[in-house]
């Protein structure tokens, strides 16, 4: 048993190592990358269980449980959650530690000088993006031969109809943050037959947008966030009264964050979701 004062010396002195150059000798504990696993992010938590489930995984982000972000609460519920830090990791042995991009760069730096063998999976933003992470995810885990099924997954939900007119779709936060073209959920939108919003007015990154500017423009369609409430709990308005006006052609459709917010395998129902709406769209324009 590795006592706790071991553990913290050893990681102190990976961490006061970080200006050291990697050295040849540090190496992963741990050959087969499928025995004990942990992934410390929420959107790889979900890749993962997607792909060998949970059986190999020693421990899952701190959000892995929580219904409001998390596909797979009830799935991980037995499982240890963890931060992304370095002591409690490295105390589970890992054979494998998944991390984002964004992890912070010390904490990696300090397990891989303690020999832990960490991968860094790139945040998603978009459908293709996806099937990139379950590729290098399949091949990590020897489960390539599930990787290739939801990958034809992903691919599965394809639009061929006739477009009469281009149809504009647009997710909008309550906080009046609208994401741009190189975002997962504009990737969703596209692939659902729409055009996304940020596309339409050729913006690449994210910005924030007044909800008059939002209502001049009429967009087909309006994702919003949350269960089919323009309120919040205490009853204020989440959205600009605008957005609300009943003579509007825009249709609002409500969300759950979690649906998009995530590069998992679980976007193809919205996807689907958003292709059924475009089609009833199309046939109304069609028939008008």
């Amino acid at each position: 048993m590795i006592r706790p004062s071991s553990i913290t010396s050893a990681v102190m002195l990976a961490i006061s190592l970080a200006s050291t150059p990697m050295t040849a000798s540090a190496s992963d504990r741990n050959t087969n990358p499928q025995t004990r696993v942990i992934t410390t992010n929420i959107c790889i938590d979900s890749l993962v269980v997607a792909l060998i489930g949970t059986k190999n995984l020693v421990a899952v982000s701190a959000l892995a449980d929580d219904d409001r972000y998390s596909h797979i609460s009830e799935e991980v519920k037995d499982l240890k959650k963890v931060t992304f830090n370095a002591e409690v990791i490295y105390a589970l042995n890992p054979s494998l530690v998944l991390a984002s991009n964004f992890s912070s760069a010390k904490t990696k730096f300090a397990l891989k000088k303690l020999g832990v063998n960490v991968r860094l999976i790139s945040f998603a933003r978009s459908v293709e993006d996806i099937e990139k992470n379950i590729f290098i995810l399949g091949k990590l885990l020897n489960a390539e031969r599930r990787a290739q099924e939801l990958t034809e997954l992903l691919k599965s939900p394809r639009i061929n109809v006739k477009i009469t007119k281009q149809l504009i779709a647009l997710q909008y936060s309550d906080n009046r943050y609208v994401h741009g073209r190189n975002s997962l959920i504009s990737s969703i939108i596209r692939r659902s037959g729409f055009k996304s919003y940020s596309e339409f007015l050729g913006y690449n990154e994210g910005r924030y947008i007044p909800a008059e500017a939002l209502v001049k423009s009429a967009p087909d369609v309006l994702i919003l966030d949350g269960n089919n409430s323009f309120s919040d709990k205490g009853g204020y308005p989440r959205y600009h009264p605008a957005l609300l006006n009943a003579a509007s052609k825009t249709k609002a459709l409500f969300i759950e964050t979690k649906r998009w917010s995530c590069g998992t395998p679980k976007v193809v129902n919205l996807i689907s979701s958003l292709s059924v709406e475009y089609m009833k769209l199309v046939g109304q324009n069609n028939a008008s």
